[in-house]
């Protein structure tokens, strides 16, 4: 990355959660919860969870919730609104190219995170996640493609900014459950408002 990160001020601001989706959980982390054979009680890793806004929704629906953000302010948030909320939340502050995987994971949620390291790094994630993900488990994996450009208030920081369908290719050898193409628009706090483009997925793997 060649400049600070514009989400490292939003995350020392107290009390507020919401950064990224209004501090609500993915759609897709909410499908991925409600509407495949994972149960509460299984384990269940936020690997770039930022502040923590899936993380805290994994924990609260009962799962044995793992969580590592390469920014130490983002989870310092997420540890003040677990104690408040009296959740559990392994948490650690950490890079997800270097992240130990410290069991198989029924669950893995990747949210907005990957295109922000090169292709090769990602790759090397995304097998490795893969790789300790439990038969039978499931990946929730977002990121943003370059079918619109990055933002000029965020220039430098998409160093990996994925191709339409992309994605997808890297989970070819497992099941697709769920799959969405879209375009939105958002502000982040204090920001300007700009588009994305994003492909997301969940996908099971054999048993």
């Amino acid at each position: 990355m060649t400049k600070k990160p514009f989400w490292e001020d939003s995350y020392k601001r107290p009390g507020k959660l919401d950064t990224f989706g209004e501090g609500k959980p993915s759609a897709d982390v909410v499908a991925a919860v409600t509407k495949t054979s994972i149960t509460p009680g299984m384990k269940a890793l936020d690997l770039g969870c930022g502040e923590g806004r899936n993380a805290l929704y994994l924990a609260k629906s009962g799962f044995i919730t793992y969580a590592s953000d390469i920014s130490a302010s983002g989870i310092q948030k997420l540890n003040s609104f677990a104690k408040e909320m009296n959740l559990r939340i392994e948490s650690s502050v950490c890079d997800m190219r270097d992240y130990t995987y410290q069991v198989e994971y029924d669950l893995i949620v990747c949210q907005g995170c990957l295109h922000l390291i090169k292709k090769e790094e990602w790759q090397r994630v995304i097998a490795q996640m893969k790789e300790h993900t439990s038969q039978g488990g499931y990946h929730s994996v977002g990121i943003f493609t370059d079918t619109i450009p990055e933002p000029e208030d965020q220039q430098g920081l998409m160093v990996g900014l994925f191709k339409e369908g992309e994605l997808l290719t890297y989970y070819k050898d497992w099941e697709i459950t769920g799959s969405r193409t879209y375009t939105f628009e958002h502000q982040h706090p204090d920001g300007p408002r700009h588009s994305h483009s994003a492909n997301s997925i969940i996908a099971r793997k054999p048993c």
